[in-house]
């Protein structure tokens, strides 16, 4: 867990909290009323072009996010794999090793990233299949399609019905 602070501080930059950093991210992308009318003001070119410099800062911060995740699944990889790490913390490795996994590049020769991609995708499709059962069965019980009753059950059904309904009136 303290890698990923360790890496969601160097994200925000200059060792913040991420609350800080969020914090300064709204400033920028909500600015006060009174700054609106301001920033409305400037001259289409200056626009253009600080809309230009923030692309490249984009691209420049998502390559760095990019190569941040392959750093720290490599590391999470190198320490589970020589490394004991017993208790709570190997857990949140360990979990931490399975989500990265999801969203690195392929590794050719890691054997541990290929047996998580594929559970990732084997519990992703699973999950949606036992949906789908469900579904399936619940609407066929709902319409009475998967229990077929004997006429006699039908009417003990009909006759239980009928009693409660006879008790609930008297209790009303």
């Amino acid at each position: 867990m303290a890698a990923l602070r360790v890496a969601a501080r160097r994200l925000a930059g200059g060792g913040q909290t991420p609350a800080v950093a969020v914090e300064k991210a709204q400033r920028r992308f909500f600015p006060r009323l009174s700054q609106v009318n301001r920033a409305m003001s400037t001259t289409s070119s200056a626009a253009a072009a600080a809309d230009t410099n923030g692309c490249e800062d984009r691209e420049k911060l998502l390559t760095e996010i990019h190569n941040m995740t392959e750093e720290l699944y490599d590391k999470v990889s190198h320490a589970q794999r020589f490394y004991n790490i017993p208790g709570r913390e190997g857990k949140n490795i360990s979990r931490l090793h399975e989500e990265l996994a999801t969203q690195v590049g392929p590794r050719p020769g890691d054997d541990s990233w290929r047996m998580l991609r594929l559970m990732h995708t084997l519990t992703y499709y699973g999950g949606f299949a036992s949906f789908i059962f469900t579904t399936y069965v619940l609407t066929s019980m709902a319409i009475g399609s998967i229990v077929e009753l004997e006429p006699d059950e039908k009417q003990w059904i009909k006759k239980k019905r009928g009693e409660a309904r006879k008790q609930v009136k008297q209790n009303d």
